[in-house]
């Protein structure tokens, strides 16, 4: 089957889902940044704590490097008791290391910031790399995306999308508009989605597995919520 006979099968489907829903709202699940958290104040100075530990483990270039799991569990064991200050103070803190300079580096805080909801974080820090001597590609581009995304602000990664890359001189890719895609499924807007996919034709790129996956699941939502 060709890609647009599969664009087309994708549109055909999404007749078969009643789709008069009054509006797009977004669905309300709860981030890592909203969950309640039940720890009393009496345990931040143990927070705080893992933050002298993380910051005297990041010494190591070897920390800094291999161990990506502890970076993730603890932003997401500090996000989880919502001491977002917390974690703001060690992703800061890694900018005073050389990996600063490398595209990949700044990639993983700013995925940090973004499953801790700090879309916010995530912007600041793409912003500041040029100053960071720190290229900016298309990779890093996709990955302030996705910070927004899990952070459920939908509608802006789509701004983003349509303002950034020609003022940046990046030229969006099909991860890009995947992840739009994904963004607009999320709120329930099926047709930007499906416009999303108009467009990223016409840029020369051909929908995959993932686009069709997301629009599939995006219709099966928006059909099982009428």
């Amino acid at each position: 089957m060709s890609k647009a006979t599969e664009v087309t099968s994708i549109r055909r489907l999404a007749g078969l889902f009643n789709t008069s829903r009054s509006s797009a709202t977004n669905p309300a699940v709860p981030t890592a940044a909203a969950i309640t958290s039940s720890r009393s104040i009496d345990e931040v100075p143990k927070f705080q704590n893992l933050v002298h530990r993380f910051k005297k483990s990041s010494k190591s270039s070897k920390f800094r490097n291999y161990n990506r799991t502890a970076y993730f569990n603890t932003v997401l064991r500090l996000a989880s008791a919502k001491q977002f200050s917390l974690i703001d103070d060690i992703l800061q803190h890694q900018k005073k290391y050389e990996e600063i300079s490398q595209e990949g580096f700044v990639i993983r805080l700013m995925t940090l910031y973004g499953k801790a909801g700090m879309y916010e974080q995530a912007h600041k820090l793409f912003d500041e790399m040029p100053e960071l001597k720190c290229q900016r590609t298309v990779n890093s581009f996709n990955a302030l995306l996705a910070a927004y995304l899990h952070s459920k602000k939908f509608i802006n990664a789509g701004e983003l999308l349509e303002q950034l890359p020609e003022k940046l001189g990046i030229e969006p890719d099909l991860i890009s508009y995947n992840t739009v895609i994904k963004a607009y499924c999320e709120m329930g807007s099926m047709d930007s989605a499906l416009s999303m996919v108009d467009t990223l034709e016409k840029k020369g790129l051909e929908p995959d597995i993932i686009t069709f996956n997301t629009l599939l699941d995006g219709f099966f939502f928006k059909g099982s919520n009428c």
